[in-house]
């Protein structure tokens, strides 16, 4: 069953509104709403150690990494990534082919260095 948008909308606006919630407190409605997506996707929160560093999230099908993502607390600017430098970006940027950045709300999908343009 896939999980409706609102539903996990509303799970982020519980736990914002505790106002004790952290980027990572966020993380397993994310996971949880890829996953009901695609059942045959894994969504690895915290994955290994990569040659461009930890991304937060990973994305594969059986043994085989796919996508990863930047997941950010609610309402940082993901287009700016503030704290995030140009450098640690690009690196990323270069290292993952199909990179996600979000702050819940927000995605900015990036393929192979470019922004996708969602239609």
């Amino acid at each position: 069953m896939a999980l409706n948008i609102a539903d996990y909308l509303d799970e982020l606006v519980v736990l914002y509104l505790t106002g004790q919630a952290t980027e990572h407190s966020y993380r397993p409605a994310l996971q949880a709403l890829f996953q009901s997506i695609d059942p045959a996707l894994t969504v690895i929160n915290e994955p290994k150690k990569s040659e461009a560093g930890m991304p937060d999230v990973m994305f594969q099908r059986g043994d085989i990494p796919f996508g990863w993502a930047e997941a950010k607390d609610i309402n940082k600017d993901i287009m700016r990534l503030k704290g995030y430098s140009a450098e640690q970006r690009k690196r990323c940027e270069k290292a993952y082919p199909n990179l996600l950045f979000t702050d819940g709300g927000d995605f900015e999908f990036i393929r192979d260095g470019a922004t996708c343009e969602l239609v």
